[in-house]
C-alpha cells in the first residue's frame, strides 16, 4: 500500500515533469532541427555538415552521464519512499505517539528523514544540472570550432559573411547563463516557504483541564465524581460515579455508542468535562499525569520500522530489557537480538492481530506505565489470541481499566469492578 501511494504521489508526478514534458520538448526540437538543417544545407553543404557534426557533440554528454544521473534519481526515490513511510506512520500512529508522549522523538525522526530526502533531491538535481552544464560547455566549444571552419570558408570565398551568420543563427541557440541563474533563483524562492513550514510544530493536540489533583487515601487513584461526559456540551453519560484503586482491574461495559470511549477521552483530557469532577491522587502528578497511561486499542498501529523502534519509540533501552519484556508478553520467538532489528510493518515482518496487541502491551511495560487503558483490546482477535491477551492483562500488576463490548460472565468475575454504563 505504501509503495502504491508513493508511486501515485511521487513517481507519476516525476514522470509527468521529467518524461512527458521532455518528450513534447524533444518533438519540438526535432522539428526545429529538420527545418534548420534544410535551410543551412541550401547555404553551403560542407559547412552545414560541419555545423551539424559539431552540434551533435554535446549529445555525447548525456550518454556518458546517463547511469550517474539514473543512480541519483533512484537514490532520491528511495529516500522519498522512506520519508513518505515516516509521514504515514506519524499520521496513522498519532494516537500511539501522543499517549507515549513521544512528540520530540517523532519530530526528530521526521526531520532526519526530510533532511535526507532533501539532500538526495539536491544531489539528484546537481547531477542533472552538472550534465547540462558540461553539455553547454561542449556546445560552446563546438560552436567555436564551427565558426572557425565557417571563417575558413569565408576566407576562401566559398561563403559570404552573411551566409556564415545565417549558418550560425540557424544551427542552434545557446541558452544564456543569466536566464539559468534567474530560473534557479526563482526555484529557491519558491521552495523557501516549504522549508519554513511549521507543520511539525502543530502536532500536539488540544488539551483540556478536566482533572483535579488532591490527596486521596486508601490507595485510591482516580475518582469520577458526578461527571457528565459528552461532545460539544451534548451529554452522552450523566452522573458517572466510581472509584479506582491502585492495582484494580476495572471493566467498563455497555452497548455500542453509549460513551465508553468518551469516558477514556475525558480522563485523558482529550474531551472537555461537561459537569462534575475527576479527582486524581496528587502523587500521580509528579511529572506529567498522562505519561502514567499506556493505551491498548483494537486498531494497534505498527510503524514501518524495526521491532526495536516499535517497542521503544526511539528511547534508548537495553536489548536485554526488551528481550525480557517480549518474553513476558509471550512473544518468545521474537525475543532475540536478530529479531529486534528486523523491520516489521508494511515493508517487513507481518504480525498477527494478537501479536500487534502484545507489542503494544510490551511498549507500555517498557515505559513503566502505572495504568493501562484497554479500549476494545480483545476485539477482532481469534479465540486463542483473545484468551492469551486477556490472561496477560489480568496477570499484570498495573491498574487496568478495560472497555469491552462483549465479555463472558466467567471473565467478568475476574475483575475487581464491573461498571455497566447501560444502567447509568
Amino acid at each position: 500500500m505504501a509503495n502504491t501511494l508513493n508511486f501515485i504521489n511521487v513517481n507519476v508526478k516525476q514522470i509527468e515533469n521529467q518524461c512527458i514534458d521532455s518528450v513534447i520538448t524533444l518533438i519540438y526540437c526535432i522539428d526545429q532541427t529538420i527545418v534548420s538543417l534544410i535551410y543551412i544545407l541550401n547555404i553551403n553543404g560542407i559547412a552545414a555538415l560541419v555545423f551539424l557534426f559539431c552540434g551533435l557533440l554535446p549529445a555525447a554528454v548525456p550518454r556518458l552521464t546517463r547511469n550517474w544521473i539514473q543512480d541519483g534519481t533512484k537514490s532520491w526515490n528511495q529516500s522519498y519512499e522512506i520519508y513518505n513511510l515516516k509521514i504515514s506512520d506519524a499520521v496513522h500512529g498519532f494516537n500511539t505517539i501522543r499517549h507515549a508522549n513521544a512528540y520530540t522523538r517523532l519530530k526528530l525522526f521526521i526531520k532526519n528523514a526530510l533532511l535526507m530526502e532533501e539532500r538526495k533531491y539536491f544531489f539528484m538535481n546537481f547531477r542533472r544540472n552538472t550534465s547540462n552544464f558540461f553539455a553547454q560547455v561542449s556546445y560552446t566549444f563546438s560552436m567555436v570550432i564551427s565558426l572557425a571552419v565557417g571563417s575558413f570558408f569565408v576566407v576562401k570565398g566559398q561563403i559570404l559573411v552573411g551566409g556564415l551568420i545565417s549558418l550560425f543563427l540557424a544551427s542552434d541557440r545557446l541558452t544564456s547563463p543569466i536566464i539559468s541563474i534567474v530560473n534557479i533563483t526563482n526555484q529557491l524562492n519558491s521552495v523557501r516557504p516549504l522549508l519554513e513550514n511549521t507543520v511539525l510544530q502543530k502536532l500536539e493536540p488540544r488539551q483540556y483541564d478536566n482533572l483535579s489533583f488532591v490527596n486521596l487515601s486508601d490507595k485510591k487513584k482516580i475518582i469520577f465524581d458526578h461527571c457528565t461526559l459528552g461532545y460539544n456540551n451534548h451529554a452522552i453519560l450523566k452522573n458517572i460515579n466510581f472509584e479506582i484503586f491502585e492495582g484494580d482491574k476495572v471493566l467498563i461495559t455497555g452497548r455500542s455508542g453509549i460513551g465508553k470511549s468518551t469516558l477514556f477521552k475525558s480522563l485523558l483530557n482529550e474531551l472537555p468535562l461537561i459537569k462534575g469532577k475527576i479527582l486524581i491522587d496528587k502523587q500521580l502528578n509528579k511529572n506529567n499525569f498522562l505519561s502514567n497511561f499506556g493505551i491498548v486499542g483494537q486498531d494497534t498501529y505498527i510503524f514501518s520500522e524495526s521491532l526495536r523502534f516499535n517497542l521503544t519509540l526511539g528511547k534508548d533501552i537495553p536489548s536485554s530489557r526488551l528481550i525480557k519484556v517480549l518474553k513476558k508478553v509471550k512473544l518468545e520467538y521474537l525475543a532475540n537480538k536478530n529479531y529486534l532489528d528486523t523491520q516489521i510493518g508494511d515493508k517487513g515482518l507481518s504480525l498477527s492481530g494478537g501479536e500487534k496487541r502484545k507489542v503494544e502491551i510490551a511498549r507500555a511495560l517498557l515505559n513503566k506505565k502505572d495504568f493501562l487503558l484497554v479500549d476494545e483490546g480483545l476485539s477482532g482477535l481469534d479465540d486463542n489470541s483473545r484468551k492469551q491477551i486477556f490472561a496477560l492483562l489480568q496477570s499484570l500488576p498495573q491498574t487496568i481499566i478495560e472497555i469491552e463490548h462483549i465479555m463472558s460472565i466467567e471473565d467478568k468475575q475476574k475483575f475487581d469492578q464491573v461498571i455497566n454504563l447501560d444502567t447509568k
